[in-house]
């Protein structure tokens, strides 16, 4: 009976141990997910999650979630990618911002997408001394805003139904969150 007790919190105690530790690289650094890499719930002052948001670890799943793009994300290497939405109020009427970040495998990849011209960002303002290796955004008349910056292998796309100076201003918070996340 004693043994049967013994051997059930051994089993019990290691299994709350292995539950509790964090994933470590080589160097015992954590190893984040490319979740941990969203901005998170009210990170940014007067900004809060707008539903679930969703992780693709395949071109398949990735397809499901941005039917028709899928195919540009492909073509140079992608791996996985996670998406967020966000909502707060810009100009005293609720917004909604969306993020998703894709690792492309390689700095390279990553760039690559960034510079494709099939995302339609070829009139983007670069944005100097921004988020990540290289950032720029367009502003669309009045109706949205699109900010994208690369980063070791990641290719962050950010959208707002919205286009002001203060949008623009809060999408760069955002980026500036996440690329701080990445590095």
């Amino acid at each position: 009976m004693r043994k049967t007790i013994f051997i059930s919190i051994v089993v019990a105690l290691t299994g709350i141990s292995i539950y509790s530790c964090e994933k470590l690289d080589d160097d015992g650094d954590e190893i984040l997910t490319i979740e941990d890499l969203l901005t998170q719930n009210n990170e940014i002052s007067g900004w809060s999650y707008s539903g679930s948001g969703w992780v693709a670890g395949s071109i398949t799943e990735l397809t499901e979630y941005i039917n028709g793009m899928a195919e540009t994300y492909q073509k140079y290497g992608f791996e996985e990618a996670a998406q967020q939405s966000y909502s707060g109020t810009i100009d005293n009427a609720s917004r909604t911002m969306q993020i998703i970040i894709y690792d492309m495998g390689s700095e390279e990849n990553a760039k690559d997408v960034y510079d494709d011209p099939d995302l339609g960002l070829s009139s983007a303002t670069v944005w100097t001394g921004g988020a990540g290796t290289e950032a720029h955004y367009v502003q669309y008349g009045g109706l949205s805003e699109v900010l994208t910056f690369y980063s070791g292998s990641y290719f962050v796309y950010q959208q707002i139904d919205y286009d002001s100076d203060e949008t623009l201003s809060i999408m760069k918070q955002f980026a500036l969150n996440i690329a701080g996340a990445i590095e």
